[in-house]
């Protein structure tokens, strides 16, 4: 009864250090999940950050190493976050992700995009060794961080949405692909025609057309003078002699 509790005791207790020991070794070797809500966090610090898809298989063999690469996270100071694109297509939008994986440096505020080796040695030197300061950093007019950018990123979200509604419509409702082009044209002239009206309501608002307006006084003097000028005096001639008018002649004869 007594060594039954004692080897009780001792499975929990080596359960326990196990616990500690894997808690201690693995904490925070984990990449931070980045979304469209939180990605500003990448502005500050230093970060790794990888852009992937669950359907890619390049994403899933080149998982383990970027998990190990999340490891050093601690050592060398830095945080290590993955991207999900189809979770967050406004983030692709913004980086221009155009292929699966895509990994970019990022450190207060500059954005660097890694072309090197994928494996986990190359990856911790980049940033161990600071290779990172030979890299070009993304120009201003493609910083992610910009306006323009964010506004790429809404046209990739939009673009994700009229996905969806494709697939739902040939899909669960089986319409015919030149349907769903039609469906679609017929909308894309709508919204442009509700924009375009939107548009020149906006502009009328804002710079409302002036008209030029004239006081009727003023108008009734102009038209005196006009009524004078129009008067010729007829009794001189062009040299400035005075033109006598004959008197009208009767008729006599009766």
């Amino acid at each position: 009864m007594g060594s039954s509790c004692c080897v009780r005791n001792l499975t929990l207790i080596v359960t326990v250090l196990v616990e500690i020991l894997i808690n201690g070794v693995y904490s925070g070797s984990s990449p931070v999940i980045i979304t469209d809500d939180n990605w500003k966090d990448m502005l500050t610090g230093e970060w790794m950050v990888e852009f992937m898809a669950p359907w890619c298989p390049a994403c899933k063999s080149f998982e383990t190493t970027w998990q190990s690469v999340a490891s050093w996270s601690k050592d060398l100071d830095m945080n290590v976050g993955v991207v999900d694109v189809t979770e967050n297509p406004v983030l692709s939008g913004r980086f221009l992700v155009t292929a699966l994986p895509t990994i970019y440096h990022i450190k207060d505020g500059e954005f660097r995009q890694y072309s090197g080796p994928r494996d986990e040695s190359s990856l911790v030197s980049y940033v161990d060794d600071k290779s990172w300061e030979n890299s070009e950093t993304v120009s201003w007019w493609f910083n992610p961080a910009s306006i323009h950018m964010g506004g790429v990123g809404l046209f990739f979200k939009v673009s994700m949405v009229v996905r969806v509604f494709y697939n739902v419509m040939v899909q669960d409702y089986g319409i015919p692909e030149w349907g769903c082009y039609i469906i679609f044209a017929i909308v894309t002239i709508i919204a442009g025609l509700l924009l375009g009206l939107l548009f020149v309501c906006c502009c009328d608002y804002l710079f409302p057309p002036r008209y030029a307006t004239i006081r009727e006084s003023d108008n009734s003097a102009d038209s005196g003078q006009d009524d004078e000028s129009d008067i010729l005096d007829d009794t001189k001639t062009g040299d400035g002699d005075v033109r006598r008018r004959r008197p009208p002649t009767t008729d006599t004869s009766e």
